[in-house]
C-alpha cells in the first residue's frame, strides 16, 4: 500500500501502512473458559471492569495479504467494560513474526510477544500449542464434529463483534511513561464454514507469562472457522495524563 509519508518506523522502510487492514481466508480456533475471578480482578488496570461471562483461547492462522507475510496468533481474551462500551479485554497475545507484533503494540496497544504459535489440523482433529523460551504456555487437542448450529453461530458472532480493549502503555527516552491510554479496536469478522467440536485445554504455569493464572485447564466446546478479516481504525476511549519516571 503506498504511502505518501511514513507512520512507523524505521522512516526509511516503514514497518506497515495505515488501518485498516484485511486477510482474506483467516483460519480459527475458539475455545472458551470459565477466567479466575480472583486473578482477573487483580490483572485488570485502572478503569477497566470485569463484565460477567466467559472469556476465550482464540488461536488464528493468518495467510498472506498485501501488507504482511504468513503469521500465526494466540489471543486471550476476557469481557470487561469501560464506561459504557462491552468488549474484549487481551490481557495476553503471542505471535510469530514481528510484522505481526509491531502495528498491533504501535497503533491498538496489544501486549503482543513472539512466541512458537503452533497451529495444525488433521481431518478431525486440531492441535496447537503456543511456546516461549522452550517454555509451554498452553496446548490445545480437539476434535471436530461437524457444523455449528445456529444458536452457537450467532452466539460466537455476538462475542467476535465486540471491540478489543487494550491498555496502550508507551515509555518515553527517559523511562517516563510517554502514552497511557485505553484503546477500543473492532475487528470486522465475515465467517465461512464454521464448525463445533469438542477440545481439551491444558494451561502450564510459566512466571513470564502467567496466563495459567487466568485460564484454567478445562474441557470443552471447540469451535474452527475459516473467515475474512479486517481491523479498521480504532478509537481512544480514555487517555491517562501522568508522569512517571523509572
Amino acid at each position: 500500500m503506498p504511502m505518501s509519508q511514513p507512520i512507523s518506523m524505521p522512516w526509511s522502510a516503514p514497518m506497515f501502512p495505515p488501518p485498516p487492514h484485511s486477510w482474506q481466508g483467516v483460519r480459527s480456533a475458539l475455545v472458551p473458559f470459565t477466567p479466575d475471578e480472583v486473578n482477573l480482578t487483580r490483572i485488570l488496570p485502572p478503569g477497566i471492569e470485569a463484565e460477567p461471562g466467559l472469556g476465550s483461547i482464540v488461536l488464528l492462522s493468518y495467510p498472506q495479504s498485501d501488507i504482511i507475510h504468513p503469521f500465526n496468533e494466540c489471543v486471550v481474551i476476557v469481557p470487561v467494560r469501560v464506561g459504557d462500551v462491552v468488549g474484549n479485554y487481551v490481557p495476553y497475545i503471542y505471535v510469530t513474526t514481528d510484522e505481526a507484533l509491531i502495528p498491533g503494540r504501535e497503533i491498538g496497544g496489544f501486549p503482543k510477544k513472539i512466541a512458537n504459535v503452533e497451529w495444525e489440523r488433521d481431518g478431525d482433529a486440531f492441535r496447537a500449542s503456543v511456546t516461549r523460551f522452550d517454555e509451554l504456555i498452553l496446548a490445545v487437542e480437539g476434535t471436530i464434529a461437524g457444523p455449528m448450529p445456529e444458536e452457537f453461530a450467532a452466539l460466537q458472532a455476538e462475542v467476535s463483534s465486540r471491540p478489543s480493549i487494550n491498555y496502550k502503555l508507551i515509555p518515553g527516552p527517559a523511562g517516563e511513561i510517554e502514552i497511557e491510554e485505553i484503546t477500543a479496536t473492532p475487528i470486522v469478522i465475515e465467517a465461512h464454514e464454521v464448525e463445533i467440536g469438542t477440545a481439551t485445554l491444558k494451561t502450564n504455569f510459566v512466571a513470564a507469562d502467567p496466563v495459567a493464572d487466568l485460564v484454567p485447564s478445562t474441557e470443552g466446546m471447540l469451535a474452527v472457522l475459516r473467515s475474512d478479516n479486517t481491523i479498521p481504525a480504532g478509537r481512544v476511549l480514555e487517555r491517562i495524563e501522568r508522569s512517571v519516571t523509572a
